[in-house]
């Protein structure tokens, strides 16, 4: 009973990280007494995922609403599958599913079960042309290549393209925010244009619109974001905070201006990000951020090594087997006498499942 329970709360996280990257997201289940749609009626790690991909939901609202007035006015799609660029995948089950989520992301949904032995869903994963950062980690992928992954319950394979800028909200209301974050993705020049209006009544059909313009200018030592009102109209709040987050950017010396006088901020490194705090700003207000520095960008490539670790960090096994797989995973032996070593595990105490386990990661070493 309980491995059925398992792999219900599994569909349910995974249900719940899908649906935050689709236009619509609504809580339902068939009538009955034991289907459970609310989710702290699971456990306190479903529960955990779940309240932090709700809240990711909502601070994506002004993302979402922008994307969806311009599938309303210019008829861009916002959910388009990604065969209609690469028609070559059409006919591929493992990346027939995968989709651009407006202009600035790519959605990979997870469609196979989880490995419970190593705790993860193995997926493969088709990245297009350019170069693309996972939303959650930063971590560098190159494009139009093959990838294989391994996801944990809280991951979701969710990817942005070099210079995109990606505005949310930090407010707990569904008002135009008064306190936002913009994540800036680097590799390239970018530019956003925001959309906000009353989110009422239909007086943007008479041009009651706020439009914000976000562009980015990236050079290898320089990275300055420029936000531009351009239409303000007093839709929004007038005085507004920014958490602006350079994505994968190491210290820098920085100055933010209106173009005229300096703007009060501050700067702080988080994780692989710099964030830039801009406290109180009129929303009418030019704002300049720049950036310099020597190498801004750090270097985040994904590799396949660094997530097969970190599934051998997380294995119930003894230390001193652990350190004996890694010898021999990523050890110069040729592939066939990685796959005899560790069979001889078996007799230090290594258990069938994970020998089993191992050498399928060695197959994934060898092809990726």
């Amino acid at each position: 009973m309980m491995l059925v329970e398992t792999m219900v709360e599994l569909k349910m996280k995974n249900y719940i990280e899908l649906a935050t990257f689709s236009p619509i997201l609504r809580f339902h289940a068939p009538r009955g007494r034991y289907y459970r749609k609310e989710p702290w009626r699971w456990n306190a790690r479903t529960l955990e995922v779940i309240d932090n991909y709700l809240v990711l939901r909502h601070r994506l609202i002004p993302y979402l609403y922008t994307e969806g007035y311009y599938y309303h006015k210019d008829g861009k799609l916002f959910l388009k599958p990604l065969y209609y660029e690469y028609p070559k995948i059409y006919d591929e089950p493992l990346y027939i599913n995968q989709y651009f989520f407006g202009s600035q992301m790519l959605v990979c949904p997870i469609t196979k079960k989880k490995n419970m032995i190593m705790n993860r869903v193995v997926q493969r994963l088709f990245i297009p042309n350019g170069t693309w950062y996972e939303l959650e980690s930063g971590k560098k992928y190159l494009g139009n290549k093959y990838y294989m992954s391994f996801y944990r319950d809280e991951d979701y394979p969710v990817f942005c393209r070099e210079g995109s800028i990606i505005v949310m909200s930090l407010d707990k209301n569904t008002d135009n925010p008064v306190n936002l974050e913009v994540d800036i993705f680097p590799g390239s020049n970018g530019n956003y244009t925001l959309y906000e209006d009353d989110g009422i009544t239909d007086s943007f059909k008479n041009g009651a619109a706020a439009i914000t313009e976000y562009t980015y200018n990236y050079s290898k030592n320089t990275y300055e974001l420029i936000i531009e009102p351009k239409a303000y109209q007093g839709l929004v709040p007038p005085i507004r905070s920014y958490k602006i987050k350079f994505r994968n950017t190491n210290s820098a010396s920085i100055t933010v201006s209106d173009g005229v006088k300096n703007i009060k901020a501050t700067a702080s490194l988080e994780r692989n990000d710099l964030i830039i705090n801009i406290p109180s700003v009129a929303s009418s207000s030019k704002i300049i951020i720049t950036c310099t520095g020597n190498e801004l960008e750090n270097s985040t490539i994904r590799l396949i090594n660094d997530d097969i670790k970190g599934i051998l960090e997380d294995l119930e096994i003894e230390t001193i087997l652990k350190e004996k797989i890694d010898k021999i995973l990523f050890g110069d032996l040729p592939i066939r006498k990685k796959r005899i070593e560790i069979r001889k595990l078996k007799r230090k105490g290594l258990e069938p499942k994970f020998i089993k386990m191992f050498l399928n990661l060695l197959e994934y070493i060898k092809t990726v």
